[in-house]
């Protein structure tokens, strides 16, 4: 497979020797010479195959996850895409996203999702079954996760059981594949592409920790034995260094945005992209501006042309309104109602409350839930406060959530 000529494949034009004498934590020994885009693929394991069988990473993909390593900005942008995303499969019709590695393999996948996404085409891809997430969440000796509510679920036929409690706790490999598959809670299917993010952020946080280092050479033969990718081995080490080295909030997420409806041939259900909102997010991830402009940018305005400046936009300037959901993460009841009248004050209109969030938070947040971080930033230069979160784990109705802290009280 794939993952035995990574170990032997010399390097190539993407990655450079990082020439460094005193590698810190997380540096390998190479680095990236310009951006990369990276298709990478989470495959179900048929419970019928052998460990060793060569079909093992053809089924159905219940992962999909489009990533950046941009060099200019120091950044890792993800975008998930769901599984039920529908799409022209070419020979095979139209169906869910999900089917092309399983019908035409990874060949099918990649020419599929870069078809979705026009103009990102992907230099490398890599797909990883099941059993080597369960392995790898092992040998870091389990991650930190927040589970929003109870998790029971019994599938006999995918020899699947899962239950878990809610809260804070720290998941083993078995509960970590658990987390990221549950489908019955309020949001479906999206709601499985929300914990897998929150499930790559953890992994990340989790393979930062300098207690992991003893346990790189079997995290590698993790890799190589669970894995199929065209990534030579210095290209691997180079892509994580970089994502290790690189800020957290530097980490960013998104789901590609749009909403489920009836296929064009049959009644299933499938998720429909919203085109405009597409472009909009492949634009800011994969054609990235100037941050340092962008920020300066941001600063010169304020919401919807409030602007204390004397070059306030015009009507036909003017950002689009978002659409923000909010989430009382406070034991304060009245939390949203002054959040509200805050957000009116400075011009937002398409305001909505959302279910309160299952535990308190300290600070307040804004989940970029549909990848539009222009919007986020500007939202969060009018509030004067707030963390961005890089994730796509508030309201799915919503352009952006804000999750209400405690320190709304002292704004």
């Amino acid at each position: 497979m794939g993952a035995i000529a990574a170990l032997v494949v010399p390097a190539s034009p993407l990655v450079q020797s990082s020439g460094r004498e005193n590698r810190q934590q997380g540096q390998f020994g190479y680095e990236l010479t310009r951006p990369v885009n990276l298709l990478l693929l989470g495959v179900d394991r048929d419970p019928q195959l052998a460990d060793d069988s060569p079909d093992v990473l053809d089924g159905r993909s219940d992962t999909i996850l489009a990533v950046r390593f941009e060099t200019a900005g120091r950044q890792v942008n993800v975008l998930s895409i769901p599984r039920d995303t529908e799409v022209d499969l070419g020979e095979f019709g139209w169906g869910k996203l999900n089917e092309a590695n399983y019908l035409g393999g990874v060949a099918l996948m990649q020419a599929t999702v870069e078809t979705l996404l026009n103009p990102v085409e992907f230099d490398r891809y890599l797909r990883l079954n099941t059993q080597g997430l369960v392995e790898l969440v092992d040998v870091l000796g389990g991650v930190e996760v927040f589970v929003p509510y109870p998790m029971s679920y019994r599938d006999r036929t995918q020899e699947l059981t899962i239950e878990l409690d809610a809260g804070w706790q720290r998941l083993t490999g078995e509960q970590a594949q658990q987390f990221s598959r549950y489908r019955q809670g309020p949001y479906g299917d999206i709601g499985r592409v929300q914990r897998q993010q929150m499930l790559l952020q953890a992994l990340r946080d989790r393979l930062t920790s300098p207690t992991i280092v003893p346990q790189l050479p079997a995290i590698l033969q993790i890799l190589q034995n669970h894995i199929d990718t065209n990534l030579t081995l210095p290209e691997m080490l180079a892509l994580g260094s970089f994502a290790l080295e690189i800020d957290r909030d530097a980490l960013r997420m998104a789901l590609l945005p749009g909403e489920f409806r009836d296929g064009q041939e049959t009644g299933t259900s499938y998720w429909r992209v919203d085109e405009a909102a597409g472009d909009r997010v492949v634009e800011q991830f994969f054609q990235p501006s100037d941050s340092d402009e962008f920020i300066d940018d941001v600063r010169r305005q304020t919401a919807f042309g409030r602007s204390d400046s004397q070059n306030r936009p015009s009507d036909s300037q003017l950002p689009v309104q978002p659409r923000i959901a909010l989430q009382n993460a406070t034991t304060d009841p009245e939390a949203v109602e002054r959040m509200i009248a805050y957000l009116e004050e400075l011009g937002y209109e398409e305001i909505y409350v959302s279910d309160d969030w299952g535990t308190v938070h300290r600070q307040t947040s804004i989940i970029v839930q549909r990848g539009d971080y222009m919007a986020a930033e500007r939202l969060r230069s009018d509030l004067g406060f707030a963390d961005l979160e890089p994730l796509s784990t508030g309201d799915i109705g919503s352009d952006l959530t804000i999750r209400i802290g405690l320190d709304v009280n002292s704004e």
